[in-house]
């Protein structure tokens, strides 16, 4: 196993890996009660959108993450993230508790939790290049994205039960919870490192090192375009999947906790896999894990059924998690040091920033149009972009075909 996945020999990301694991298991035990407590109040997959939104819109400023992340110890970083997303969640349970909750109060909380993220993430990814060597950086990733996604599958066997008995609740306790103890295991991070960023109030000056790098590295540009056009015609499906499952699957709580458990199942199922067999045909696989994720979502919009919505959802998990975990060790391996929290912040924009406009509005429309419709189509123009990148995109085509990026450009 050690040989499979050598990034664990190393204690520091072992500290990191577990506190990223504890993190994104808070974070969408905390989503997933936002999103069921938001539509019970307002029956609105409007507003389930709008909370949606307000949880990723701060990704859109990112890049200002990304510079705090070059600038700062990024160590204290990841530490002083863990305890805001505590604050955050006890803040929420509090309310539930004493039966105050209402729906700006779910939003303005998800704003603040964004705006955390958006700092804690580009100093995660930047931290993790520096706790192991470049030869097991792209195990790393990959096991770094096992948690990641994969949470989205604990997240709700945690939260599921306790939303149907207890209560929202239950669900805000297990995220304060997982935050709690995502905090005790950084702590044990003993490697301190730092960016290229000198100044912080050189705003456009830092932003414009890191665009320039991507705009040099024309592989690099090409993964952001192929990730932008992934997030928001595949991924930005969150604010519909309440009022999915009580419209067309007629189970309202049990459906949308099947619903976003198989995403999870799908994701750490694909993700582990991908974390044994990293640097074997990533090309290809980037490739066809990019036609899957657009397929699954138009299988999905087909669902009438419970089971067959699970099966759907775990596809999507799957493909949806690979691209992401291959698209992310692809620019780890070559983004340098030095500008790494803002390349990562601009690719978390590019990605997070999209999500959240294009649920605010998928949940809008749903709400007129149904969600099925809204599944299908976005997810066959991902399925005719990937073919049109294989067919007249050089770089990505080389990308396809040796599984690596340019080195950045001198």
């Amino acid at each position: 196993m050690a040989a499979r996945l050598p990034a664990l020999r190393h204690r520091d990301f072992r500290a990191l890996w577990i506190g990223s694991a504890c993190s994104s298991i808070s974070l969408w035990t905390l989503l997933l009660g936002n999103a069921w407590i938001v539509y019970k109040l307002s029956d609105s997959s409007l507003w389930v959108g709008v909370s949606t939104f307000a949880s990723m819109s701060p990704y859109l400023v990112a890049p200002l993450g990304g510079m705090v992340a070059d600038r700062a110890d990024r160590r204290i970083l990841v530490r002083v993230t863990r305890l805001a997303t505590f604050g955050v969640t006890v803040t929420l349970a509090t309310l539930a508790l004493t039966n105050v909750i209402e729906v700006w109060m779910v939003v303005s909380m998800a704003f603040v939790q964004g705006v955390i993220r958006s700092v804690e993430i580009p100093s995660d990814q930047a931290l993790l290049a520096n706790v192991v060597p470049i030869s097991d950086l792209g195990n790393a990733v990959a096991l770094t994205s096992t948690t990641q996604h994969g949470s989205r599958a604990v997240g709700p066997l945690l939260a599921g039960p306790l939303l149907a008995t207890i209560g929202v609740e239950g669900a805000y306790g297990i995220s304060a919870l997982f935050a709690l103890l995502s905090f005790a295991s950084v702590r044990r991070v003993s490697v301190s490192s730092r960016g290229g960023v000198t100044r912080l109030r050189d705003v456009s000056q830092n932003m414009r090192e890191g665009m320039a790098y991507i705009g040099r590295t024309p592989e690099v540009a090409a993964i952001f375009i192929l990730v932008f056009a992934h997030c928001s015609l595949t991924m930005s499906f969150d604010a519909m999947l309440p009022g999915f499952a009580e419209t067309r699957l007629h189970s309202p709580s049990g459906g949308f906790t099947i619903m976003t458990f198989g995403v999870g199942v799908g994701a750490l199922v694909g993700t582990f896999v991908l974390a044994m067999t990293t640097g074997t045909g990533r090309g290809p696989l980037l490739f066809w894990t990019a036609i899957a994720s657009g397929v699954s979502p138009m299988l999905m919009a087909g669902s009438h059924h419970v089971a067959h919505a699970a099966a759907g959802a775990i596809l999507m998990g799957s493909s949806q998690a690979m691209f992401m975990a291959l698209s992310a060790v692809l620019l780890q391996e070559v983004v340098p040091d030095n500008i790494r929290g803002r390349v990562m912040s601009l690719y978390l924009m590019s990605a997070g920033g999209v999500m959240a406009f294009m649920n605010l509005g998928f949940g809008a429309m749903a709400d007129r149009t149904g969600a099925p419709i809204l599944f299908f189509l976005p997810g066959a123009a991902f399925v005719v972009i990937t073919l049109a990148s294989l067919a007249t995109g050089p770089y990505l085509r080389r990308i396809y075909r040796t599984g690596t990026a340019a080195p950045a450009a001198a």
